[in-house]
């Protein structure tokens, strides 16, 4: 799942990051399981322990059962993870997720508007969290990056690429002159706004 043939990019587009959901998710989907397993099992050995069947046949029951509440939510984590892919280019954010069915949201960084990090208690102990790109004219996050590594530098990543391609970074290194210079010019125009202001 390594590769980007999901991905179509126009021309000679860049892509400037790619990420996906941290492997530690896994590590949820495998103690959930567990705890999954723990009930199903400890409910159906009280089930089928009181309905007084012998000790093998309610194992044999027993097991299985167990062995499937652990498998289906470490399963789902790790498909989840696995088929889950972030790539910022040039000028979009892509999100591909899905196994049967997949599914590829695109997202103009001309149209966002804003984006956020947010971090629980965990979040910050381990530093993961959730990235939120919302886009003009939108109710509510358009795209959310889930259970990333790193949350800060993800989001000021696509910050930083959405602010270029709105052309809302008015560089210095552009502004012609020297800071000393500019300086110079904001002390004569406040000179002449005093001299203005006496008459």
């Amino acid at each position: 799942m390594s590769d980007l043939g999901w991905l179509s990019l126009d021309g000679d587009e860049e892509i400037r990051w790619r990420g996906q959901p941290r492997q530690r998710v896994v590590l949820q989907g495998v103690a959930l399981g567990l705890v999954a397993a723990l009930v199903a099992g400890a409910l159906g050995w009280l089930a089928l322990g009181a309905a007084a069947l012998s000790t093998p046949l309610v194992l044999a029951a027993v097991v299985p059962i167990a062995f499937a509440a652990f498998a289906v939510p470490t399963a789902a984590a790790w498909l989840w993870r696995r088929t889950t892919r972030y790539v910022l280019t040039e000028t979009a954010l892509y999100h591909r997720t899905g196994v049967l069915s997949v599914t590829v949201t695109e997202l103009s960084l001309r149209k966002v508007q804003n984006t956020s990090y947010a971090q629980g208690v965990l979040g910050n102990i381990f530093d993961h969290g959730t990235v939120t790109v919302d886009t003009a004219g939108s109710e509510g996050a358009e795209l959310r990056l889930v259970a990333m590594d790193d949350p800060a530098t993800v989001q000021r990543r696509i910050a930083e690429r959405a602010q270029r391609v709105r052309g809302d970074d008015a560089d210095v290194a552009d502004v012609p002159g020297t800071a000393e210079q500019w300086r110079a010019v904001l002390a004569e125009v406040r000179g002449v706004r005093v001299a203005l202001s006496r008459e």
